[in-house]
């Protein structure tokens, strides 16, 4: 969404938060039973979930009063629900690369924990094969891969990576897309194994 679109004017923004609070909100657990419902796999629905409630600010002008609020909340949700599945499933494969899975070396004995592999350590964490598939990343792609092998959730790389400035603008597609753009590429220069592939 460009910065000068009208639904960020203001009016339109104060009018869409209170017919939110006032449709939404209340039944916010319905929609994570939905989300539960209809997801896929188990991982994204809390991802889904945070995405459904965006979803629904950004189109509460649509929402008609005379209508049943349960039925539009049921209806609206597991359709999209149903697109975020299939979006999701264009960035998995069987094939995906889990730099930690496939790292031996992660660990020394007196090493640190997996869980505090971070941007500024991960250098030390990885064999010379994935040093070389990483270094190899664009920046932007790089960054959204070892978040998420640090165990940040998609809406949490989201922000992450706007707070750093490296993405301009709230935008969990852009996030997938790095994600899925790195993997491809680390698929080019290293086996599931984490070798180097030959040339």
């Amino acid at each position: 969404m460009e910065p000068n679109d009208k639904s960020l004017d203001p009016e339109s923004v104060r009018r869409r938060t209170a017919l939110f609070y006032k449709f939404v909100w209340p039944h916010r657990n319905l929609i994570y039973s939905l989300c539960i419902r209809y997801t896929y796999c188990q991982e994204d629905i809390a991802d889904n979930y945070n995405e459904v409630l965006v979803n629904f600010f950004k189109y509460m002008d649509t929402y008609d009063p005379q209508r049943s609020i349960q039925t539009w909340l049921h209806i609206v949700t597991k359709r999209f629900v149903a697109d975020l599945n299939h979006r999701n499933s264009q960035f998995k494969r069987s094939d995906d690369i889990d730099v930690q899975q496939i790292s031996g070396n992660l660990l020394c004995e007196d090493g640190p924990p997996a869980s505090v592999m971070g941007l500024d350590n991960y250098r030390e964490l990885y064999s010379d094969d994935i040093l070389l598939a990483l270094d190899s990343l664009r920046p932007i792609y790089r960054e959204a891969l070892l978040l998420q092998q640090a165990g940040y959730k998609l809406g949490e790389i989201m922000e992450i990576t706007f707070r750093r400035g490296s993405l301009r603008v709230r935008n969990i597609e852009t996030v997938k897309s790095r994600l899925f753009l790195a993997k491809q590429q680390m698929r080019k220069i290293i086996t599931r194994d984490g070798d180097k592939r030959e040339e």
